[in-house]
């Protein structure tokens, strides 16, 4: 995957918050509850979101984060460039330290145009087309072992 498992968690969390619809405050254990991801994890999440300028926090009763920048024009983009260093798009796909054009490793060229689709997608694709229908917001489970060897 061209992003962390972190990244695919804050994708998750922002898209269950982008479903409350707009200006919904909600804090960190009901999007953990609603997601699956852990509630220490989607707090960590989110400090990264509001230093990002992605959420806003709010303290006290009834806090919890809200959308600073508007679902609409948020692209997945925005969310992995927040989130992960974007060196992962840039990395061989097969692990070599020098692949370029013109001293590719064997699948460069296939890697190269499918990474370019990959990261159109990403930027074309609005937070808010993820949750314009909550009903089919369904989370797998999530693999604890998987979780604790990517933190």
């Amino acid at each position: 995957m061209l992003y962390s498992k972190t990244c695919e968690y804050a994708i998750r969390s922002l898209a269950c918050l982008a479903a409350e619809g707009k200006g919904a405050v909600k804090g960190a254990a009901e999007i953990s509850e609603r997601t699956g991801v852990p509630g220490p994890y989607v707090s960590k999440i989110f400090q990264s979101l509001v230093k990002a300028g992605i959420l806003i926090s709010r303290r006290g009763a009834g806090g919890g984060v809200a959308f600073r920048k508007d679902p609409k024009v948020l692209t997945l983009m925005n969310i992995v460039e927040a989130i992960d260093d974007l060196e992962s798009f840039t990395e061989c796909a097969m692990g070599l330290d020098r692949c370029e054009d013109g001293n590719g490793c064997p699948v460069h060229e296939i890697w190269k145009k499918t990474k370019e689709e990959i990261i159109l997608k990403l930027k074309k694709t609005k937070l808010v087309e993820l949750s314009e229908n909550p009903k089919k917001l369904k989370y797998r489970e999530l693999n604890r072992a998987r979780l604790r060897a990517s933190s």
